[in-house]
């Protein structure tokens, strides 16, 4: 995972309902070790996503990830 030291996923919802990953300190996540694929990719998590990953909110409860605000 890229840019996180204590493996713990966050993440920001957006207005259609998707979630982008960060880190602790609010920094974007680009890679994950999961066989899960962001949103509108092709590749999954495990592949360098330079500009974020973004999952359904579906998936990234089922990750564990800790929403903002909930």
């Amino acid at each position: 995972m890229s840019g996180s030291t204590t493996g713990l996923l966050y993440g920001r919802m957006d207005l259609d309902g998707n979630v982008t990953l960060e880190d602790e300190n609010g920094s974007i996540v680009t890679a994950i070790n999961a066989e899960i694929y962001p949103v509108d990719s092709k590749f999954n998590a495990r592949t360098e996503h330079p500009d974020s990953i973004t999952l359904t909110r579906s998936d990234a409860a089922n990750l564990g990830v800790i929403l903002e605000g909930m």
